[in-house]
């Protein structure tokens, strides 16, 4: 199964060599619908139309499923949903991507080119 990750999960960062150093890396990508909020330590993604999220698509297996539902608080500070992915080279598939489920202030919407996050 494929996850696509916008945050603290992406190459380089604080949280993806704990739970993605397993995973194989399918690409960069983007998701549509969506828009990215900086939450301070954490970004967060919420359904926004004409909006897009630039992030990387991830192979995982059930284990780490598991884990990314723990980290992401799956159902109570995020949602794991289905949606579209469009990789940088042109294809597209669908991935799980955890929505943030709380309210975001406007004022920290991150545009497009100012993505990814931080």
């Amino acid at each position: 199964m494929l996850v696509f990750v916008y945050g603290t999960l992406m190459q380089g960062r604080e949280n993806h060599e704990k739970f993605l150093s397993e995973a194989s890396f399918k690409g960069q990508a983007h998701i549509e619908g969506y828009a990215l909020y900086d939450l301070g330590s954490y970004p967060g993604i919420i359904a926004e139309e004409e909006q897009k999220v630039l992030g990387e698509v991830y192979e995982i297996d059930a284990k780490i499923l598991r884990e990314l539902d723990w980290l992401e608080d799956e159902g109570d500070l995020y949602q794991r949903v289905i949606t579209k992915v469009f990789f940088t080279e042109g294809s597209h598939g669908e991935a799980y991507v955890y929505r943030y489920l709380k309210s975001v202030s406007p004022d920290n919407k991150v545009l497009i080119h100012d993505q990814p996050w931080k």
